[in-house]
Formats: structure tokens, sequence, C-alpha cells
């Protein structure tokens, strides 16, 4: 393995062989910056001091340097942010105090027409919207489970007249309820909803 030195000038290490060369060049090229005693080219040190430069944070007209002021404005407690609640633009600093206050009020669901809390709110619309589609698919169910085919239409008047029909044989009884499975399968079977496919072919099942 080759032996290394590290230069006195750049702090870095080099090849033993090369170590002459490399520190009469970093003695005339490499300078330490007095205020962070970083080790910068001689042709960079204009650049490098203006990152020392101060200038105002727009929010608290504190002073920080420009290599600083971006992850200061970032975090500063005075930063005005929109208030999730109200969409009131709040100081950072103020936010968990007026959030506070502000998720506590109540808004009315329209779904259900319970009023919530705001904190709350999106929560229980998310929960309500999903409970009502549940509902509205049961009650769907419920009708076309219920609807005479067309073969009932022409012969009954309604589904219970059908189910009242207690003098037919057994077999042309299973016969007509296998048809009357067939022709509602057949009517929702372009249905995408899955969920309600399942529980169309449950209820079917069932009679």
């Amino acid at each position: 393995m080759s032996e290394t030195k590290v230069c006195q000038c750049c702090l870095e290490e080099v090849l033993a062989t090369n170590y002459l060369l490399h520190s009469l060049y970093c003695e005339r090229n490499i300078t330490k910056c007095n205020i962070c005693d970083q080790r910068i080219d001689i042709n960079e040190q204009d650049a490098h001091m203006e990152t020392h430069q101060k200038t105002e944070c727009i929010y608290c007209s504190k002073q920080f340097e420009k290599r600083l002021i971006e992850m200061h404005k970032n975090n500063c407690p005075n930063k005005p942010e929109k208030c999730g609640f109200c969409d009131l633009m709040i100081n950072m600093a103020e936010m968990p105090r007026h959030q506070a206050n502000c998720g506590s009020r109540t808004e009315q669901c329209q779904i259900c027409k319970k009023h919530i809390q705001k904190r709350e709110f999106n929560l229980h619309i998310s929960i309500c919207r999903k409970d009502q589609q549940q509902s509205q698919k049961r009650n769907r169910l419920k009708r076309i489970t219920s609807e005479p085919t067309s073969e009932q239409s022409s012969n009954d008047s309604s589904v219970q007249e059908i189910k009242q029909i207690t003098k037919r044989k057994p077999q042309k009884q299973n016969k007509q309820r296998s048809k009357q499975k067939e022709d509602i399968s057949k009517k929702y079977n372009d249905d995408d909803d899955e969920d309600f496919q399942k529980a169309l072919q449950m209820s079917l099942n069932q009679k």
C-alpha cells in the first residue's frame, strides 16, 4: 500500500511521492477562510465570502448569512401558513393554538345532517359516504331480487303472488326459480361493481 501524507494547507491526504509538488501548489493557491476556517481556492475566495454576507428574513427581519437564510425562512416562527380548517393565513408559532380552537368548531354533514367537529370532519365524511353507498347497494339489491322476471310478469301480477303458489309441483317450482335467477343474472351481468355482483350472487343462491 502506497504511503500517504496530510497536506497542511488543504488537509487532504496525498501520496508521499507527490507531496512536495502538491504542497507547493497549495501554499500558492489555497487559503483559509477567516470566518469558517474552510480551505478554499484563491480564485474562489470572493464567491465564498459572498456566502457569509448577511441578508434579512422577510418574515422576522432578522439577519442571516445567505447560505443559511433559506433554511431559516422555511422554519421561521413568523412564516404564515394556511389553516387546514378555515383557510386563514396564520404564523407558524401561533398555528397550534389557532387550530385547537378552529378545529373544535362544528360543521353539518350534508349526508347524515349531524354536526361534526372540523378536526374530525374529513374522516366522518369518508365513513358516512361509504355507509351511504353500502345502504344504496343493499336497497338496489333488494329491489332487483324482488323484481318479477319477464316470464313471471306475463303470468303473474307480482313476485309475492308467485311465492304464494303452493300447488305447483316441486320440479316445476325449481325450474321457475332457476329461470328467475338466470334472468336476473343476465339483466345485471354488465354491472362493474364487484361488491354488488357478489351480493347479488349470494342473494340468488339463498333463494
